[in-house]
C-alpha cells in the first residue's frame, strides 16, 4: 500500500511540473505572425453591352404605272428609286434608318389618284412620290391637308399652285418652254434669218401638256421678233394618227411633240411623211421614251431634235452619270441593265432627280433622328434645301416648288446614235417669259 501511495505522488508532481511547459508552449504559438495568403483570382464579369437599337423603319409611299400606257418609262425610274434606297442602305448613308417602299400601280388613270393616294397611307406612307403627271394634280388637296411631303417627278402650276406640300423634281413645264427659246433664239444655227421663227405644240391633254404648251405661246407673244405662235393642240387619249394636227404644225419650224409613250413616235413618223423639216423639241418628259422613239421611228427622225435636261448624261463625265452606270450594272442583269440605259432618260433622269430628293431625306434624319421623322420635318427641311448635284443647283424655299437653276442643252445625233451636249456647263433656266 505504502509503495502505491509513493507512486501516485509521483505521477501528481510529474503532472504538475508539465502544466508550465505546456502553457509556454501555448505562448509561442500566440507571438508567431500568421502566414499571409493571396486571395484566389475572380475575373470581373463584364457589364453586358446595351444591344445596338434596331434601324428605324421608313416607308415610303409610291404611286407608279407598271400595267398602264407609261410603264415603258416609269418602270425603269421606279428601278432608279429602288437602286438609290439600296445605294443609301448599303453604304449606311441614313445611320438608324431603313426603308420599305410601297408601289400602288394606277394604270396611268386618273381615276385611281386618289384611292392610290388612300390607300398608301393606309399602309403607312411616312412620304410620297410620284412620277405619273395627273397625280400631283390630283391629291394636292388631299396632301396639303394631312401635311404629307409629295415629291413629284413633273412639275406643272396645278402642283404647287399655292405652294403646299407637293415638291417638284424638275423644272415647271412652261419654265422648260422659256429655256428652250430662249436658246434657240440665240445659238441654234439653223434658226431662220430675217423672219420669226414658227413654233407650235401637240400633245395629250394632261396639266403638264398644259402648261408646256403654254410656256411656249407665252414666249413666242412676248418675242414676236423670233417667233410666231402657230398653234398648241391637246387631243384625248383615245387619238392614235395625227393627220390633222400634222396638216396644221407641218409648215413649222420648230415643233413640241407629245409628251407620252407610243405617241411621240407616231407624231413625229406622220411630220416626216408629210414632209414636214421642223425641228423637234424635247424635255425630260419625252426623252424618257428613247428607246420607244428609237424602235418605233429611227434615229433618222430623231436627229436633230433639241432638248433641254436637267441632269447629265449617260456618256458624260459628271458623278451622277458614273454612280448610275456602275448601280445599274450591280443591281440588275446585264439584259435589265441594257434595256434601262436603252430607255433614255427614264432612269437616268429618275435617277438624278429621286437622288436629289433622298438628299433632302438624308438631311432630314440627321438633323432629327430616325425616330422624329415625319412628314413635318421633312417639308420644314424641302423649304430651306439648297444642293448641287454635278454642278446643277437644286433648291426650294417657302414659295419654290421647282429645284433647278439650270439646264443642260443637247442634240440628238442619228450619227452617233447618241445625245450631244452643244452648250458647255449648266444653261440658265429661265423664270419669266
Amino acid at each position: 500500500m505504502k509503495h502505491l501511495d509513493k507512486l501516485g505522488v509521483l505521477i501528481l508532481v510529474v503532472l504538475l511540473l508539465a502544466i508550465p511547459m505546456l502553457a509556454a508552449c501555448g505562448d509561442d504559438d500566440k507571438d508567431k505572425t500568421p502566414t499571409k495568403t493571396t486571395p484566389a483570382a475572380t475575373t470581373p464579369t463584364p457589364s453586358p453591352k446595351p444591344s445596338p437599337e434596331p434601324p428605324v423603319k421608313i416607308t415610303i409611299g409610291l404611286f407608279t404605272d407598271v400595267t398602264g400606257m407609261a410603264a415603258a418609262a416609269l418602270v425603269p425610274v421606279d428601278a432608279a428609286l429602288l437602286d438609290i434606297v439600296k445605294y443609301y442602305e448599303d453604304n449606311n448613308l441614313i445611320p438608324g434608318a431603313e426603308f420599305e417602299v410601297i408601289k400602288y400601280d394606277g394604270q396611268y388613270d386618273p381615276s385611281k389618284d386618289i384611292a392610290g393616294y388612300e390607300w398608301l397611307k393606309e399602309r403607312g406612307a411616312d412620304f410620297f412620290v410620284s412620277g405619273v403627271p395627273s397625280f400631283g394634280a390630283s391629291v394636292k388637296p388631299r396632301v396639303d391637308a394631312d401635311k404629307m411631303v409629295l415629291f413629284q417627278l413633273e412639275a406643272a402650276d396645278e402642283y404647287y399652285t399655292p405652294p403646299g406640300w407637293v415638291f417638284c423634281e424638275t423644272l415647271s413645264a412652261d419654265q422648260f418652254g422659256y429655256t428652250l427659246l430662249k436658246w434657240i433664239a440665240e445659238n441654234d444655227p439653223n434658226f431662220p434669218k430675217g423672219r420669226p421663227a414658227k413654233i407650235g405644240a401637240v400633245g395629250q391633254a394632261d396639266p403638264y401638256v398644259a402648261t408646256l404648251q403654254a410656256g411656249l405661246e407665252a414666249y413666242a407673244k412676248a418675242h414676236p421678233d423670233q417667233y410666231q405662235w402657230v398653234k398648241g393642240i391637246q387631243t384625248g387619249w383615245d387619238v392614235v394618227t395625227f393627220p390633222a394636227e400634222v396638216d396644221i404644225l407641218k409648215g413649222c419650224d420648230y415643233v413640241m411633240p407629245p409628251s407620252t409613250a407610243f405617241w411621240i413616235p407616231q407624231f413625229m413618223k406622220e411630220m416626216r411623211a408629210a414632209g414636214s423639216k421642223a425641228t423637234f423639241l424635247s424635255t425630260d418628259a419625252q426623252i424618257a421614251y428613247l428607246g420607244m422613239i428609237r424602235d418605233m421611228a429611227g434615229w433618222d427622225v430623231f436627229d436633230g431634235t433639241i432638248l433641254a435636261l436637267p441632269y447629265s448624261w449617260w456618256t458624260e463625265d459628271y458623278e451622277l452619270a458614273k454612280l448610275a452606270n456602275k448601280l445599274v450594272a450591280e443591281n440588275h442583269s446585264a439584259e435589265e441593265a441594257a434595256t434601262f440605259k436603252d430607255s433614255g432618260g427614264a432612269y437616268r433622269g429618275g435617277f438624278t432627280q429621286w437622288y436629289g430628293s433622298f438628299a433632302i431625306v438624308a438631311e432630314t434624319i440627321k438633323a432629327v433622328g430616325a425616330k422624329n421623322f415625319n412628314s413635318q420635318a421633312l417639308y420644314d427641311h424641302c423649304v430651306k434645301f439648297k444642293g448641287s448635284f454635278d454642278g446643277n443647283v437644286w433648291s426650294f424655299s417657302e414659295t419654290k416648288r421647282t429645284p433647278w437653276e439650270g439646264v443642260g442643252i443637247f442634240r440628238a445625233d442619228a450619227a452617233k446614235k447618241d445625245l450631244v451636249r452643244v452648250s458647255d456647263g449648266w444653261y440658265p433656266v429661265e423664270i419669266e417669259p
